[in-house]
């Protein structure tokens, strides 16, 4: 899924594996959706595991060398900025540097997903917004010290905040409470509520959320299992409340959803 405006292209990647080798041709600014793992070599030539988190947000130069590869991928939003006059404003002391868990900037990536998933977009929409990202990235890179002064606040809880993203992965049929996962971070709850939103952009209802959504959405193009059943078995509490969920961030039905992904599969 891609679309272009006059100085950038957007590119929404699917949730699929992937092998990846070469040079970035021009500055690029890219969130991931989804939790991935994988082996990547930037700027280097040695290859290292990588686990990339919901809510990071990378920078990365002109001229990069980039290998990256998994065997599962996840959804991730790649902006390149095409047009030299906005080029050196991403110049950076780093090739590539990685912001997490900024709320703006998922917010306004999840944004740039709905109107990427439109087939009329509003252009000049689809523009400002993608502004606006551009935008909130360069703020970030130009507080970076600042950025990671507050990151080190949070960082110590990064390991127990894995264990609770792979709770969620694994309890998206069932009903999972916030007081559970602050007792399974050994968090008292405000505090549990702060370094999650901190971690990952999104609060643990908003994660939870797109989860479920990220799977329905798996399940809707890779099977022929009813919508009510799809909406079961990822946690909602019926059909219509998926059917809003749906509307609201990706603005179709799941039933628009599933033709659409079965005419791209054809194509």
């Amino acid at each position: 899924m891609k679309m272009e405006t006059n100085w950038a292209t957007l590119e929404l990647l699917p949730a699929a594996p992937y092998s990846v080798n070469g040079v970035s041709y021009c500055p690029s600014l890219g969130l991931a959706f989804a939790r991935q793992t994988g082996v990547h070599a930037i700027d280097s030539d040695v290859r290292q595991d990588f686990d990339a988190w919901p809510g990071d947000l990378a920078l990365a130069a002109t001229g990069l060398p980039v290998f990256s590869e998994s065997s599962h991928g996840g959804e991730y939003l790649l902006m390149h900025v095409t047009k030299p006059d906005l080029q050196p404003d991403l110049h950076t002391t780093l090739p590539r540097q990685i912001f997490r868990g900024d709320k703006q900037a998922v917010t306004l990536a999840m944004q740039l997903r709905y109107l990427l998933h439109q087939t009329n977009c509003d252009p000049l929409l689809l523009e400002e917004k993608a502004g606006l990202f551009l935008q909130r990235g360069l703020k970030l890179a130009s507080l970076a010290s600042q950025h990671s002064a507050t990151a080190n606040d949070y960082a110590a809880d990064r390991t127990l905040h894995g264990r609770i993203l792979d709770y969620i992965e694994d309890s998206l049929d069932t009903q999972i409470h916030l007081e559970e996962l602050a007792s399974l971070a050994d968090m008292p709850l405000l505090r549990f509520l702060r370094s999650f939103t901190h971690a990952t952009g999104s609060t643990p209802h908003a994660y939870i959320t797109e989860r479920r959504l990220q799977k329905a959405r798996h399940l809707l193009k890779n099977s022929n299992a009813s919508i009510a059943d799809i909406a079961a078995d990822c946690g909602f509490a019926h059909q219509s409340h998926l059917g809003s969920h749906f509307k609201s961030r990706l603005g179709a039905s799941p039933l628009q959803y599933r033709k659409s992904a079965l005419i791209q599969a054809k194509n």
